[in-house]
């Protein structure tokens, strides 16, 4: 019956020893497994979003002018008054475009028979000055600026000295042009520079939005790092105490053996 016992015994204690050896070599798997993820969790860096785009260059066209010159009945009423200026500090500010303006807009109306009234020096000097005080003031928006002022004086005295314009001038299809054009221009421009605000915004927020994005990607990245290093410690851990107790387990089998042994060999040397 004791030998019986004794071998059940054994058994019970070769399947508990294979099952920590398995238990053992799970755990093992586990931390090399937790042990990569850790790296490459940890290895992972944001990735650059892409640049902001710049908005796509617009200009503002002469057909559209010529729509509008042509859409628009009341052409003439979009003139700006042309009293005198209100009192400003003398400056010479956009002068040459303005006088640049000024001529185009004489030699538009000679070219489409308009009456000229003659005009002495001064009273040029007068015109150049409300005109001047008019382009100032426009500018001042800060969309605007000296580079508008160089580009509406391009267009206009293109407008000017477009033939089709001047062929609907003198057909009567216009009532105005000069002040139109301005007026046509300066609204276009501004769509444009609106536009091209929106555009530039949009962009920036995306880049700022891919750069949150990555830095969110990053901080879970670190989180699941940290995570499988905590449980790569407790597989760790498990693997050193399943190992302690299978030594445990092995010191106390060779002393159960080295303990028949000696009582072995105790009742030997009694019968003898």
């Amino acid at each position: 019956m004791a030998i019986q016992t004794k071998k059940t015994e054994e058994l019970f204690l070769k399947i508990v020893k294979v099952a920590v050896l398995v238990f053992m070599g799970l755990a093992l798997l586990a931390v090399i497994a937790l042990g990569l993820n850790v790296a490459y969790q940890m290895a992972k860096t944001p990735n650059e979003p892409a640049p902001a785009q710049k908005a796509p260059e617009q200009q503002v066209t002469m057909d559209d002018l010529k729509k509008y010159l042509l859409k628009d009945d009341k052409a003439g009423e979009q003139q700006p008054s042309q009293s005198s200026p209100k009192p400003l500090a003398p400056t010479l500010r956009y002068l040459e475009d303005v006088t640049r303006l000024y001529r185009c807009s004489v030699e538009f109306a000679k070219k489409v028979g308009a009456e000229i009234e003659e005009e002495d020096n001064a009273a040029a000097a007068q015109r150049v000055e409300i005109l001047r005080t008019q382009i100032e003031e426009a500018a001042a928006d800060k969309r605007r600026g000296e580079r508008w002022v160089k580009a509406a004086t391009e267009f206009t005295c293109a407008a000017l000295a477009d033939s089709s314009i001047i062929a609907m001038r003198k057909e009567g299809k216009l009532k105005s042009v000069f002040y139109p054009v301005l007026n046509f221009h300066k609204n276009a421009w501004d769509a444009i520079q609106d536009e091209k605000a929106r555009f530039e915004q949009a962009e920036s927020d995306r880049v700022e939005q891919e750069r949150l994005s990555e830095a969110a990607r990053i901080a879970l990245a670190r989180s699941n790092a940290l995570s499988s290093a905590i449980a790569a410690a407790v597989a760790f851990g498990t693997f050193m105490l399943l190992a302690i107790y299978l030594l445990g387990a092995k010191i106390e089998t060779n002393l159960r053996e080295i303990n028949g042994s000696i009582r072995a060999a105790g009742g030997s040397h009694v019968e003898s």
